[in-house]
């Protein structure tokens, strides 16, 4: 497992530029190449040159002479692979559950936000699409990144997500006097259209709702549809018109069903999905976001975690229907955004950040 890391380590090398730290230069970076996966062939070439002007990689192919105003990175001896994409990360989450989470501020989600971009950047994933955070503190990370003053991946960010009152994007784990509530519950088609437009208000890239309940969440049932289909309508339908896309978490059925009849771009996790679910996305292309390895990753180290036993029994009765279940919707041809391999095992645990079930 260590030489697999390592070896991953090398491959990600070209991940260390970040694009703002290209941008701001005007010479030319000429990075000499011993490998180069080309992945519209699938073929390895070697003895590479990569040329990258400003923030764009203008050419790569043949040996170019360098200039003496070049910025010369010698990597004969590594192989180099496209920045990987993430499609489901919330980059300013560590796994920490249960109470415990309660004593993490908004300021304090940001600076940790600010240690898994990196993390992951230097894992050699160069975009993620963070679907959730507490407040707009992802936002916030977006905008330092994008400002160069804190090195990470470029970032399409949600801001809070949307959810019912109660339901799995709400905080449910306090008693009622507390009055707390997390700031994307929106309830009734009148409220998630306001919602959908304040979340656009403060700088999100894309919307993120829950469909349905969830594992890491007190008093809710994963196979239950928590939005309506008419609320889940008028959710995709204002971020369409203002240009953003939308995730859907969805483990039961149903609420899978319901998304992709609503519109949504894509269903996070699918835990649930059965043949009408499946049958629903091929015909309107919805995008299948699995984050399997989660699975796996929760049940080795529930105990380590300290996961609290509320999570735990959801996470035991979900594990033995899932790997069924997503074989059957990759084999019918659903369109999959992300295939988590071990490798990408590997990568959470250097990065320290887990997706949110």
């Amino acid at each position: 497992m260590k030489r697999q890391l390592a070896i991953f380590t090398i491959l990600s090398v070209f991940a260390f530029l970040p694009a703002s730290a290209m941008a701001q230069s005007s010479k030319r970076v000429i990075v000499r190449a011993g490998k180069i996966l080309d992945v519209k062939s699938g073929k390895t070439l070697t003895n590479q040159t990569i040329v990258i002007e400003g923030d764009k990689i203008v050419s790569f192919g043949a040996d170019t002479k360098a200039t003496p105003s070049d910025t010369v990175i010698d990597l004969s001896a590594a192989t180099i692979l496209p920045g990987l994409i993430d499609v489901h990360t919330h980059l300013t989450s560590n796994p920490q559950f249960g109470y415990e989470a309660l004593g993490i501020s908004v300021p304090r989600e940001a600076l940790i936000g600010a240690k898994n971009a990196r993390i992951t950047l230097d894992a050699g994933f160069t975009t993620v699409r963070n679907v959730g955070a507490t407040a707009y503190s992802d936002i916030a990370l977006r905008d330092a990144i994008n400002d160069g003053d804190v090195p990470g991946p470029r970032m399409l960010a949600s801001g809070p997500a949307l959810g019912i009152t109660g339901g799995h994007c709400d905080n449910n784990l306090l008693p009622f006097e507390y009055h707390a509530q997390e700031a994307g519950v929106a309830d009734g088609v009148e409220g998630v259209q306001r919602k959908v437009r304040e979340v656009i208000k403060y700088g999100a890239d894309v919307i993120k709702f829950c469909a349905t309940g969830g594992v890491l969440s007190k008093g809710d049932d994963p196979q239950a549809s928590q939005y309506t289909l008419e609320e889940m309508k008028a959710i995709v339908a204002d971020a369409h018109r203002l240009g953003r896309k939308v995730a859907a978490h969805a483990h039961g059925a149903q609420g899978i069903l319901w998304a992709s009849q609503a519109g949504v771009d894509s269903v996070e996790h699918g835990s649930y999905i059965n043949e009408a679910a499946i049958a629903e996305m091929k015909k309107n292309g919805t995008y299948l976001v699995p984050t399997r390895y989660l699975g796996d990753w929760l049940a080795e180290n529930m105990v380590k975690i300290g996961m609290p036993e509320m999570y735990a029994k959801k996470e035991r009765e979900i594990l033995p229907i899932v790997d069924n279940n997503l074989k059957r919707a990759f084999a019918s041809g659903v369109k999959v955004a992300l295939v988590p391999t071990r490798l990408s095992i590997l990568t959470v645990l250097m990065r320290g950040s887990l997706p949110c079930m």
